[in-house]
């Protein structure tokens, strides 16, 4: 029986622990999915830069996104602290930048920013209404859109990176119409966020990270 007790007592610790590390375990990332370049994953401790990425990362796990980046460790350092700033320490509210990435995504069928960037949108306060706008809005169309899921900001917002993204010069007024809700440095930040990832789309397109060049654009749900 003494045994019998022992051994049980080791089953539940056992299980207790793989419960533990499952919640802290690093999250997988499916290296199968190709890219025009080969992903490069230096091994933890093993890379300064690669660490520096994995230090601003979920669970520390690198981004097939930062595999091709890290072909040029000076461009991926640079990455990593322009993006370290406009995605992490940003002016914006949440759900504006959050709309501007994947407004962003979706104009340039960047179907890698989109899915990378939804669930941050949920999280941030975005509702399945809103994404489904963004996401299905034809360019310049909120200008025009009296019954929106947007509110008046977020409209504001999402008109400012169509011109942005689609005609790169944004008329005075549509400037104007984005800045009566926000100052002088979440302007700047605005700019920054929707230059950035016009950045991001083309270029994860470009070298067709994951395999999603061709993949359109998801069409959020409930």
């Amino acid at each position: 029986m003494r045994s019998t007790g022992i051994s049980l007592l080791f089953f539940v610790l056992a299980l207790f622990a793989s419960i533990v590390l499952a919640q802290h375990a690093p999250i997988k990332r499916d290296d199968n999915l190709p890219a025009r370049v080969p992903y490069v994953f230096p091994a933890p401790g093993t890379d300064a830069v690669a660490d520096a990425i994995r230090a601003r990362r979920d669970n520390g796990t690198l981004l097939d996104l930062d595999g091709v980046l890290l072909q040029d460790e000076p461009l991926a350092a640079g990455w990593n602290d322009l993006f370290g700033v406009i995605r992490d320490n940003n002016s914006l509210p949440a759900t504006m930048r959050e709309l501007f990435i994947l407004r962003t995504g979706t104009l340039n069928n960047a179907a890698y920013v989109w899915l990378q960037h939804e669930p941050v949108g949920r999280s941030a306060g975005l509702s399945v209404a809103q994404l489904r706008e963004i996401r299905l809005a034809h360019a310049f169309a909120s200008e025009h859109t009296p019954r929106s899921s947007l509110t008046p900001e977020l409209k504001a917002a999402m008109l400012f990176a169509d011109f942005m993204t689609k005609s790169v010069q944004v008329p005075q007024l549509i400037f104007d119409g984005l800045h009566k809700f926000l100052d002088d440095k979440q302007m700047v930040d605005a700019v920054a966020t929707v230059g950035g990832y016009n950045f991001v789309s083309r270029l994860v397109v470009a070298l067709d990270v994951d395999g999603k060049m061709d993949v359109p654009v998801p069409i959020p749900s409930k």
